[in-house]
């Protein structure tokens, strides 16, 4: 189709003006103003806090007038961009309230309450004529959606004349502070600026803005900030945001258990916008997201390509007008599909991000980034000053030009970007048609129903249809049952389920990772999915659902005992603590009971109320089985344990994260920080304590929050500080664990208690000898993996911990530390010169080769038969080498039992992501029960609780909770009598 020429090129082109907005001769924003009055005191205040004229636009150096709708100035008594000032999200919405209030052309919508009970906004604003219609052109772009129910000739009518929305969305990292001001100001602009460059947006674009996606931790930075402004005192961290999270909010696209994530996600289902700009702070001065690549390969190269198409229009713009530090290509990389602005890109819309240089929002004269930011490359010929003095207002400025530029091109180019958004839903369902998959079929029985359920239910949240067979049929070769769910690959959000679903390869000769890089949705989540190539399988007579999935339950059999077996369902944990008074007890080996197999760690309830406890089961979606007796095998008792839940004030994003599946799954805990264990008497309180990652290193653990005066850090409500203290509090937050605190976690242990930790806290309870056995290795340079799935192999199935897994191995969740050595010494590792690993490595001459000799495969000839697994298995013949005993110096001490570990060759540990040079993960343990005195730790390599994605993993974590005092179960003789030696 043909397009006009964009007003504004035409207006500047005309103008032959290319100088910047300081000198005050661009016309773009003057054409109009004989007709509106402008603001005298609100572009005073402009010109006053900008740092430096270089970073402004003739768009955004002044502000007109209205006589009926409140300006930011007359409403808060000062403009955005105003030195040493941040706005609570409450008063932006009272403001947005307003300018609905008091504006045909604005709306004001909630999309949904937040976990701390507050709202989350989005503003419309467009023209009046649009507004009275918007319900109309709502249904236009939801008809756009999906090209199964809209015609060809209906689509080209709609996109000759409907609105494109464009979602600005801000405020998801609370400590990035200045896309929530510059909203204020952009709404205000784009509701009464009378221009015809504004005007031609409005006419042509529905403007969405949410303001503070996290609105829970907003109000928090701004406490914090006015507590250190006005007290002059030291500010404690921000180490709350939201409920759970803090920097990872915006990684959880894929898991949606964050409220924010869930409120965006069916903003953008209900309301299909054909653009969604997420705001960020961390570039200098303004990154225009395109990425560095590798992009995901689901993706439409359609998607791409908008990306660059757009990002070239405020790239040139800005250099126009000689903005500097305006730039693409060189962060991120356009990966992995667990961003905020990624719902919209896997939802065929156009997702992408700004990094904008820090609001403040005090001043930083002289400021000066990194080289990496301000050196002149290919992509980056208008890079960042080497010193530049930088006010809230550049920010303001930059980061609302940038917009306008893109708001006005999607404007004038609306048709376009309605087309592309029209043939990305076709394609897409195009694609599942003729395309290499053409459905994903997940089987009903499996061992874990309730699992399969919530991954079915989590993907119809997000969009996805799921069907199940009507009749059992065989596609592609793979055998479909009666009633196995079904999910057609051609639907408008294939790309979704593709980029979920695909096993991930990143190569590591590729860009570095921003992120993860394998998710795969199935591995993840513990569930057999199995992808069908064969388009005939989308002839086959299925249902789609019409409400969520749910799995098996109640109660089958007669007697008094109750029998419910271990499957691995999450929901079992729930079990336990949901019947709080009803005696329970677990099956320490497999058994069968009138003819059904029952798996080690089955639910034994000798004499419960058969009601209470159906009418549990239906709930959780879990079968049990009533017999007359108690099952003869070996069993212990399920004691509900007092969980203890220990973070620091350092960090709290990944404990968050474990907590989320604590809640979800009504698993109690008593939450208490680092410096109260100082106090001991930790096994009073507790049974459990759990203490996952803090990040760092050990000794940042122990000290904390450094004591750098005798001025107290508080964190709690007060009148000055009403939104801080929400989930925990303290009148001084110095300290961090400390010595005592490790020794009183010690004494915890050896009382009879139960610790369980991953990440950083497996290093420092390693680190400092609390764990005996136990120690972590420095990653070589040769490893190089992030946020890979990879195969963990049981090393000790009789073991409570791998209660619920009936295979020998699982996919799990790690990325790179910390490694694990498990030895009977207290200095393990023996001689580090015979370690291809140890100091040196890569550099020196390597002596013993052969540790790790070359794959070879056998060669397979047509016209011979193929060698047997028997001949393919022989091992290769090298040289062997045999390492010294440990040092003299070393004491023995028991062994710790490993549970889990990487398999012994590194060619069998990738799943989905990044491994490279795997050697050095072989045979390294990831799950670890330390005995030690009367109780035990339970450490993790892998993380069994990340981002909502690892349910496949949860029970790792559950079962050490579960099982809590019994954790010697199924020991061998040899091992416990190796245990029972005396200490030294």
């Amino acid at each position: 189709m043909t397009r006009a020429l964009p007003a504004v090129l035409a207006i500047i082109y005309a103008s032959a003006s290319f100088v910047p907005a300081a000198a005050q001769d661009n016309v773009i924003a003057q054409e109009g103003a004989d007709e509106q009055l402008q603001d005298a005191d609100y572009t005073k205040l402009i010109a006053e806090y900008l740092a430096d004229e270089r970073i402004s636009t003739e768009l955004v150096d002044h502000m007109p007038r209205s006589d009926t709708v409140p300006s930011p100035l007359e409403f808060f008594g000062r403009i955005p961009g105003t030195p040493g000032e941040l706005t609570y999200a409450s008063d932006i919405e009272r403001y947005y309230a307003e300018l609905a209030r008091t504006s045909p052309r604005v709306k004001l919508i909630n999309l949904g309450i937040s976990e701390e009970g507050r709202n989350l906004i989005v503003l419309a604003v467009a023209d009046e004529t649009v507004m009275a219609n918007l319900d109309a052109r709502k249904a236009d772009l939801a008809a756009l959606g999906d090209p199964r129910r809209t015609t060809e000739e209906q689509a080209r009518a709609i996109i000759q004349d409907g609105k494109p929305i464009y979602w600005i969305t801000s405020g998801i990292h609370s400590s990035e502070t200045g896309g929530p001001e510059m909203l204020i100001e952009l709404a205000y602009r784009l509701a009464i600026e009378d221009t015809p460059f504004i005007d031609t947006i409005r006419k042509n674009v529905i403007t969405f803005i949410t303001p503070v996606v996290e609105v829970d931790g907003r109000e928090k930075i701004v406490d914090n900030y006015y507590y250190g402004k006005k007290t002059g005192k030291v500010r404690p961290p921000n180490m709350y945001w939201g409920q759970y999270v803090a920097h990872d909010n915006n990684r959880d696209g894929m898991g949606q258990a964050l409220k924010l994530t869930q409120h965006i996600t069916r903003g953008v289902l209900d309301w299909h916008p054909t653009v969604f700009h997420d705001l960020h702070e961390a570039r200098s001065y303004l990154y225009v997201s395109t990425g560095t690549g590798p992009y995901n390969p689901s993706l439409s190269p359609l998607q791409t390509q908008e990306w660059w198409q757009i990002a070239q229009v405020e790239l040139t713009e800005m250099a126009k007008r000689k903005v500097p530090g305006v730039w693409t290509y060189g962060f991120y990389d356009g990966w992995v599909p667990n961003y905020l602005f990624w719902i919209a890109n896997t939802h065929n819309s156009l997702g992408r991000f700004y990094e904008v240089e820090a609001y403040g929002p005090d001043l930083r004269p002289a400021h000066k980034v990194d080289a990496s930011q301000t050196s002149r490359e290919w992509f980056r010929p208008n890079p960042p000053l080497p010193e530049i003095n930088w006010s809230p207002r550049n920010s303001v400025n930059i980061s609302q030009s940038g917009l306008l530029f893109a708001l006005h091109r999607v404007a004038t180019d609306r048709q376009l970007y309605l087309e592309n958004y029209w043939v990305k839903n076709r394609q897409s369902i195009d694609v599942g048609r003729t395309g290499e998959t053409n459905a994903w079929v997940i089987p009903a029985q499996q061992r874990a129903p309730g699992n399969v359920a919530t991954m079915l239910n989590d993907l119809r949240k997000q969009g996805i249809e799921v069907s199940r067979a009507d009749a059992a049929f065989t596609a592609g070769g793979i055998a479909v049952a009666e009633g196995d769910y079904v999910i057609r690959a051609d639907q408008p959000y294939r790309t979704l389920a593709n980029m979920y679903f695909a096993v991930q390869t990143y190569l590591p000769t590729n860009p570095r990772p921003y992120d993860d890089t394998g998710w795969t949705m199935q591995y993840m989540r513990g569930v057999r999915l199995l992808p069908v190539k064969d388009p005939a399988v989308l002839d086959e007579r299925m249902t789609l659902l019409a409400a969520d999935v749910a799995p098996p339950s109640g109660i089958t059999g007669e007697g008094s005992v109750i029998l419910i077996n271990h499957s691995g369902d999450n929901a079992l944990i729930s079990l336990r603590f949901r019947l709080e008074g009803v005696q329970m007890l677990a099956a320490e080996a497999a058994f069968d009971v009138n003819g059904k197999h029952y798996e080690a760690g089955t639910f034994i309830l000798p004499s419960a109320d058969r009601a209470e406890v159906k009418s549990l089961l239906t709930e959780l979606g879990l079968v049990g089985e009533a017999t007359r007796s108690v099952p003869k095998v070996a069993m212990h008792e399920l004691i509900a344990p007092r969980i203890g839940y220990m973070h620091s004030w350092l960090y709290t994003q990944d404990e968050g994260w474990w907590r989320i599946g604590f809640d979800q799954f009504d698993v109690p805990y008593t939450y208490f920080a680092d410096t109260v264990a100082r106090q001991g008497n930790l096994r009073e309180k507790y049974d459990v304590i759990v203490y996952p990652n803090v990040g760092g290193t050990a000794r940042d653990q122990i000290i904390g929050v450094p004591i750098t005066s005798g001025e107290p850090i508080p964190y709690r409500k007060s009148e000055l500080t009403p939104n801080l203290g929400v989930l925990d509090s303290a009148d001084d937050i110095r300290g961090g664990l400390g010595a005592d605190g490790l020794a009183a976690l010690e004494q915890f242990v050896r009382d009879g208690g139960t610790l369980i930790g991953d990440g950083s806290t497996v290093e420092l309870l390693a680190s400092f000898g609390s764990a005996p056995g136990v120690t972590v290795s420095d990653p070589p340079s040769t490893l190089y993996t992030q946020g890979a799935i990879l195969r963990g192999e049981f090393a000790d199935q009789s073991s409570p911990l791998a209660y619920g897994y009936d295979r020998k191995e699982i996919p799990i969740y790690f990325s790179a530390t910390p490694l694990l050595v498990v030895s009977d010494n207290t200095r393990a590792g023996g001689n580090s010169y015979f370690d291809p690993n140890g100091p040196g490595a890569g550099v020196s001459q390597n002596v013993t080769p052969n540790i790790a000799p070359a794959t070879i495969l056998p060669f397979e000839d047509s016209s011979t038969e193929s060698l047997t697994e028997a001949e393919t298995a022989l091992p290769l013949q090298t040289e062997g080498t045999k390492q010294p005993d440990a040092p003299p110096t070393a004491t023995t001490v028991p062994r710790p039992r490993v549970v889990m570990e990487f398999p012994a060759k590194a060619d069998n540990i990738l799943l989905s992501g990044l491994l490279s040079g795997g050697e050095a993960l072989d045979g390294k343990a990831l799950v670890v029960d330390v005995a030690a005195g009367d109780g035990h730790m339970v450490l993790y390599a892998l993380k069994p609780f990340w981002r909502a994605q690892t349910q496949g993993s949860y029970f790792l974590g559950f079962n050490a909770i579960l099982h809590w005092n019994h954790l010697d179960a199924g020991k061998t003789d040899e091992r416990k009598s190796e245990e029972a030696r005396p200490k030294p």
